[in-house]
């Protein structure tokens, strides 16, 4: 199920060594950097820029915690599989959270991936598990260094009503998209979100390589889904549309 992107990804980096991918949107990022950490060969390393559920930890071979910005750098396993970084541990209400790690932080821990070959996954925007999202003025925090954006489009909720249930950030997505809340989520509003300077392309930095990736995994709609009109009408925005599910 992961074939397409994978390759995608290969084609851009054959050798696999010292890239950084950041991964935004709503629906599969933290399961699509475990997966890519699982297809990519030898160590890779993932980390955040905004936060992450203590319990996604355990989804990736070791978790290192890199608790002050002004201590050395982690030390990063020597050989294969997947190591999360993250800040600290935090309550918010009834659950536990991992801090992201800061610019300097991200900045040195680039480094020490292109020192060393490794690739870098970074899960860059948050979207309290909804399937769909827009993002607020301060999100997503796409590290500069970014050489490839995964844009993540969760169709569970296609066809669904325009609201904070469904979508997060819902207003937002109606200012966008200009699709009136409480209206069904349909493929020409999703297709305009991506198409926005403030929706899907946003914080995309200018030299990044980008694509989307559209989830399917539990669409209720599966008919309604046009790849060749998706992939045709996104084409001059991104470099490529890409499937799971």
């Amino acid at each position: 199920m992961t074939l397409g992107i994978v390759a995608e990804i290969l084609r851009l980096f054959p050798d696999e060594r010292g890239f950084a991918i950041s991964v935004v949107g709503s629906g599969g990022k933290t399961t699509l950097m475990r997966l890519l950490s699982e297809c990519l060969t030898g160590l890779v390393v993932c980390t955040t820029s905004t936060k992450l559920a203590e319990s996604e930890a355990k989804l990736f071979d070791a978790h290192i915690t890199w608790e002050e910005e002004d201590q050395l750098p982690p030390r990063l396993p020597p050989s294969g599989g997947s190591v999360l970084v993250t800040g600290e541990s935090f309550q918010v209400n009834q659950a536990r959270k991992l801090n992201g790690l800061t610019d300097s932080q991200l900045t040195a821990l680039k480094q020490i991936c292109d020192q060393r070959g490794l690739p870098l996954i970074i899960e860059a925007d948050g979207s309290k598990r909804r399937p769909l999202k827009a993002p607020a003025v301060y999100e997503p925090v796409i590290p500069d260094f970014s050489d490839l954006v995964i844009v993540v489009v969760g169709l569970a909720r296609f066809m669904k009503p325009l609201n904070e249930e469904n979508v997060f950030r819902s207003q937002i997505f109606s200012e966008l998209t200009g699709l009136p809340m409480n209206m069904l989520v349909d493929l020409e509003s999703i297709l305009r979100y991506l198409k926005h300077p403030s929706g899907g392309l946003k914080g995309i930095p200018p030299t990044a390589k980008c694509f989307v990736m559209f989830n399917l995994f539990d669409c209720d709609c599966l008919t309604l889904i046009d790849r060749e009109v998706i992939e045709k009408t996104l084409g001059d925005f991104y470099d490529s549309v890409v499937w799971i599910g």
